[in-house]
């Protein structure tokens, strides 16, 4: 019975979807090489409105692949050739392409795809970008669902999209990370200060996990209870950045004892300057 057990998990197990799967589908994007890793699905657009957008970030070392789940949730209209022009101001990003939703039916969510290179020579900066959805639209008969005009082009202005550092980083943990941070040595060392305006300490330490995307070690992504303001917290944080290269990161969350804010203490340590340096600065 464990045997059965043990490899019914293993069935189990097998049928966690690729986040990627719907890029390794289009050989143009599967060309582009493997997926390091992909965000959570940001929501573009509000729930209640007539085209629901949804983007999922892929990340590769040269190229961010923006998966656009869009939904057409208007009875008497079919979507063709439904594109998501993004326009940002950056210097390490540039739009390089997209692959249309051909056809999106009342009720249906389907995928188009914006592909952006990423300059490596120039060092990462969040960078945000104005989205708007391009679309034909065909008037459809809801009884019989038959086409009942020509396509006429529309557009319709979707949330921001932000990409930041933080997209580049995987959440990796190490088994020691004391041992993990000696070994990686202070060579590539960057060290910073920051004010954060929050009024709780745990409030804080969450932040600066989220702004990092590093993965909390040693049970240190929390704060005690009870211990709220009373100590500075250390936390202990690991990743790897896009292209393999591991980062640790040693912050000292510490409450002012005059609630104007909390002080954040950061060590970021890694076999790449540059990385070190980035990281540092996903801190706002």
């Amino acid at each position: 019975a464990l045997m059965a057990a043990v490899a019914g998990e293993k069935e189990e197990k097998k049928e966690v979807v690729d986040p990627a799967a719907a890029v390794y589908a289009i050989p143009e994007l599967a060309s582009l090489g493997r997926v390091f890793r992909s965000s959570a699905p940001t929501e573009l657009s509000e729930e209640e409105t007539e085209y629901v957008v949804r983007c999922i970030k892929h990340v590769m070392p040269e190229h961010i692949i923006l998966q656009f789940l869009i939904q057409n949730t208007v009875e008497d209209q079919r979507l063709v050739n439904c594109t998501v022009a993004i326009e940002g101001d950056s210097d390490c990003f540039e739009v390089a392409g997209e692959v249309a939703a051909e056809s999106i039916k009342y009720g249906e969510t389907v995928n188009a795809f914006t592909v952006v290179t990423r300059n490596p020579d120039v060092p990462l900066a969040p960078c945000n970008f104005e989205c708007i959805l391009r679309f034909g639209v065909i008037q459809v008969d809801p009884k019989s669902g038959e086409d009942e005009s020509d396509p006429f082009e529309e557009e319709y202005p979707l949330e921001e999209l932000e990409l930041a550092t933080s997209d580049f980083m995987a959440k990796v943990s190490v088994p020691d990370f004391r041992q993990g941070w000696e070994q990686v040595g202070n060579t590539n060392e960057v060290l910073e200060k920051f004010a954060l305006q929050f009024k709780k300490q745990d409030d804080a330490v969450a932040a600066v996990i989220d702004f990092l995307g590093m993965q909390p070690c040693d049970g240190t992504g929390h704060i005690k209870a009870g211990e709220g303001g009373k100590k500075p917290h250390m936390l202990h944080l690991s990743g790897v950045f896009v292209g393999g290269t591991q980062v640790l990161a040693r912050a000292q969350v510490a409450a002012q004892g005059d609630a104007s804010g909390v002080l954040l203490k950061i060590a970021v340590r890694s076999d790449d300057p540059t990385v070190s340096r980035m990281v540092a600065d996903c801190i706002r």
